[in-house]
């Protein structure tokens, strides 16, 4: 009989994280059969901690200790991780795994090797539907976030412009002095960004997704992205603002009006059951109907959002290729943006979900300036 489960190993990323509740610094096993129990299994550095979290979890999670299936281990050429689980598997009687597409190639290799039949899953559409905790924790990140845009906004507000540069505490302002300031704040409140901070300016802003390095240009687009991650949640948040410090030039000014007026339109117009694609197309449209193209090389250059969880980019995604709609429990960021290599960058990116109910929230609340004389 070939019996078939759900398996995970890995030890932060977002499918184990929504699967079991759980982080560790090292890697564990996840492994639930098709309708039978989940259960983590440890070794005994972890096995105590990891205890009391799956008690306090009550998610009906089982974990057990690795060491009893170690020491039925026999001489064999896999290493020791993949021994242990197949160990477990063969007590458990597995032979297809319903496994991410994230599993390393050499383990995926060892276990079909080993007669074990492999069937990628998509564990990121079990997260495509936020329930209400969920989403309150996305709202908790999104909170501190915007408390470190008003850092960032406050910074650029007291820094004064000595020719071609930002001065800001006697120091020339950077945007690897101003990421410094934001992790600092993030630390001290419970947050990370692992996958960095965008702080962009000048010809930088051109390139949506240009990191950004070197000093803050005055008179010039100034594009700050951040997504961080609470620590206790795992949950994102995300955001962009564009501002200038000092005085923006007619061309600058006619950016920041396309894209305040095609950011409303689209987060005011989103509604359940809109195809994804859809949604995406009125952002194309409207940017047509201004004189801004979209390709790959100036206008509008991207999708139009994403959604965000446990991952920082997650599906559903609004862009030319997804057909999915827009469903209850959804949530979206809503970040159109125009980029010129002569001119710079401009993006605004809030974020839009809807309750299991069906409620429509625009959680973004940030509405300082873009101008910073």
């Amino acid at each position: 009989m070939n019996s078939t489960a759900y398996l995970l190993v890995d030890n932060c990323g977002p499918e184990i994280r929504h699967r079991s509740g759980l982080t560790a610094p090292d890697k564990f096993i996840y492994l639930a059969p098709v309708d039978g129990v989940p259960t983590v299994f440890f070794d005994a550095r972890e096995f105590g901690i990891q205890k009391e979290k799956v008690k306090q979890l009550e998610n009906g999670v089982v974990i057990k200790a690795l060491e009893p299936y170690m020491a039925k281990i026999k001489k064999q050429p896999a290493g020791p991780l993949v021994a242990t689980l197949l160990v477990i598997l063969k007590e458990y009687k597995i032979d297809t795994l319903l496994i991410s597409a994230s599993l390393s190639y050499s383990l995926a290799h060892e276990l079909e090797a080993a007669g074990k039949k492999l069937v990628v899953y998509s564990y990121e559409k079990e997260r495509e539907h936020k329930t209400r905790q969920e989403l309150n924790h996305i709202i908790e990140t999104q909170r501190v976030n915007e408390r470190a845009f008003v850092l960032a906004w406050n910074i650029l507000k007291g820094s004064k412009i000595r020719k071609n540069r930002l001065i800001y505490r006697d120091r020339v302002l950077t945007s690897e002095r101003l990421k410094s300031i934001i992790r600092k704040f993030f630390l001290e409140h419970g947050l990370d960004c692992p996958d960095g901070i965008i702080i962009a300016s000048g010809s930088q802003t051109s390139r949506p997704h240009d990191m950004g390095m070197g000093p803050l240009l005055p008179n010039e687009c100034i594009i700050i992205d951040i997504f961080p991650r609470s620590e206790k949640t795992g949950f994102f948040a995300d955001m962009t603002r564009t501002f200038v410090k000092g005085e923006p030039s007619e061309k600058i000014k006619s950016l920041f009006t396309a894209v305040q007026a095609v950011q409303k339109k689209v987060a005011d117009s989103v509604e359940i059951g809109n195809p994804c694609a859809q949604v995406h197309q009125l952002t194309v449209g409207a940017f047509a109907a201004l004189g801004h193209p979209s390709s790959y090389e100036r206008g509008f250059m991207h999708g139009t959002g994403h959604s965000l969880g446990l991952g920082i980019h997650e599906g559903p995604y609004l862009n030319a290729y997804d057909d999915r709609k827009v469903e209850p429990g959804m949530v979206f960021t809503i970040e159109p943006g125009l980029y010129y290599p002569d001119i710079g960058g401009v993006r605004i990116e809030d974020i839009v979900l809807f309750t299991e109910a069906g409620e429509k929230k625009k959680i973004t609340c940030f509405d300082q300036p873009y101008f910073i004389p």
